[in-house]
């Protein structure tokens, strides 16, 4: 392993390890420390530990500011750790498994208390207030939701929780020709043996083990692999797309089927590349749609998904929605069956040509290729399609965020609503900030657990014109 490091020199006097009393929770999968011996002493950012522990750890990086560091020894330990699901993500391993040493139940818990402040510190105390303003607020934060049914397993503090979910996996061979994944904050790759995170039929590939994938193999191939919800699973090694038993096809797009039957529309298919962008968890792209439709079309702002009891959705069929980083059309194909206009923008021409077949029998449809800036926002904003301006606007952006000057653009157009999907909790403050800055108000939020036995999270938040 080759952690990355900061420039400062190293004291002689300084150690190697640390005995650390273990705080908070912060963004990026690390928890606040400070010397178990020295309270007021120096501020490290441990991974794999859990608030209230304490926790001989290994340092990886000296900042002037800050140390980093890796918990190798756990001296006191926290209720909510379990087993890890995944050992090969732990100290000195792989990135993408940080919190597997914690209960299903505690990383939701983390992962809210890690969003709540990020929306105070980043977003400021408007954003704070405004969040605790709504009727879904906790009194710490905003509750994250589990995505998708609980395991069979899944007793609530069980190890098993969680896994099997994702159905998209990147993995880079090794110099000696075996399947890895690149160590944490590092250009070394790791061999791995065990995918627990992935869906069972991509861990019934085999990827890891010799034999039919190991012979085409060579050093520093990425591997992608992608178990759609209609067919079997493909293998693409540096673009050359593979079937599950390792034989090359001129396949290149899969079918994704995705349950909408709580908004009214039933199933709906989409064809996608195969090496295109679509939500990892199996069941997110269902969640995503029924909650971010919900929050654009209802007539009630709502960021909850479908209840008992909630019924037919009712929507303005003639809404104009504007849709911003659109992808292959995960969200524009349920909201041009729903209302009269849906423009859209996307930068990847792939995803756009997807998008096209996915809605071409939708002539209300508009489908544009193209950066999201704050220029194009104005622009299409003024297209006749928009009829003086957008209804609605819905956007999920990249991890970064819209940013100021795009999401500045947004709230000049003056819609009456607008949908925020962030996948990043410091993204979603800054650019929610930005949108209360311009008059609006927010109405919902709502956080997902897409992402277990890492950090990462999804919101929804919806915004209005008082």
């Amino acid at each position: 392993m080759s952690p990355r490091r900061t420039a400062h020199p190293r004291d002689a006097h300084e150690p190697d390890e640390l005995v650390l009393a273990v705080g908070a929770p912060a963004h990026g999968g690390h928890c606040v420390a400070r010397p178990a011996d020295d309270p007021g002493g120096r501020v490290v950012f441990v991974r794999h530990a859990l608030p209230g522990e304490t926790v001989r750890a290994r340092v990886t990086g000296r900042g002037s500011k800050v140390w980093r560091a890796e918990a190798v020894e756990v001296l006191e330990a926290s209720p909510d750790r379990v087993t890890p699901v995944w050992p090969e993500a732990g100290p000195g391993g792989v990135g993408g498994g940080e919190l597997s040493h914690v209960a299903l139940p505690a990383q939701r818990d983390w992962k809210r208390r890690v969003l709540a402040d990020c929306l105070r510190r980043i977003g400021g105390e408007t954003v704070a207030r405004a969040v605790a303003g709504l009727p879904e607020a906790q009194p710490d934060g905003v509750l994250v939701e589990q995505v998708g049914p609980v395991a069979a397993r899944d007793t609530g503090t069980g190890a098993t929780a969680g896994q099997g979910t994702r159905t998209r996996i990147s993995l880079t061979v090794t110099p000696d020709g075996r399947a890895g994944m690149h160590a944490f904050r590092s250009r070394t790759v790791l061999p791995v043996l065990r995918l627990p995170l992935a869906v069972p039929q991509i861990q019934a590939l085999g990827l890891t083990e010799s034999g039919r994938w190991r012979r085409r193999y060579r050093p520093g191939t990425r591997v992608d692999v992608v178990a759609p919800s209609v067919g079997e699973p493909v293998v693409i090694l540096d673009g050359a797309v593979h079937t599950a038993a390792a034989r090359p096809t001129g396949r290149r797009r899969v079918e994704e089927r995705v349950d909408a039957s709580g908004i009214g529309l039933g199933e709906l298919s989409y064809g996608v590349r195969a090496d295109g962008f679509w939500q990892v968890h199996r069941d997110a792209p269902a969640a995503l749609v029924d909650r971010v439709v919900r929050a654009a079309l209802a007539p009630v702002p709502t960021a909850a998904g479908t209840l008992p009891g909630s019924g037919r959705l009712e929507t303005r069929g003639d809404a104009r929605v504007l849709e911003l980083y659109s992808g292959a059309g995960l969200f524009t194909l349920p909201l041009a069956m729903l209302t009269e206009t849906v423009l859209s923008l996307e930068g990847s021409e792939q995803a756009v040509r997807d998008a096209r077949r996915n809605l071409h029998d939708l002539p209300g449809a508009h489908l544009r290729s193209g950066p999201v800036t704050a220029d194009t926002v104005r622009a299409l904003g003024a297209q006749e399609v928009m009829g003086g301006g957008p209804d609605v606007v819905v956007l999920d952006p990249p991890r970064q965020g819209a940013g100021q000057a795009v999401a500045a653009a947004v709230a000049a157009l003056g819609a009456r609503r607008i949908v925020l999907v962030a996948c990043d909790p410091a993204a979603l403050a800054r650019d929610t900030a930005v949108l209360l800055g311009a008059g609006y108000g927010l109405a919902a939020m709502s956080a997902l657990d897409m992402f277990p036995h890492t950090h990462h999270l999804e919101v929804v938040a919806v915004l209005e014109r008082p």
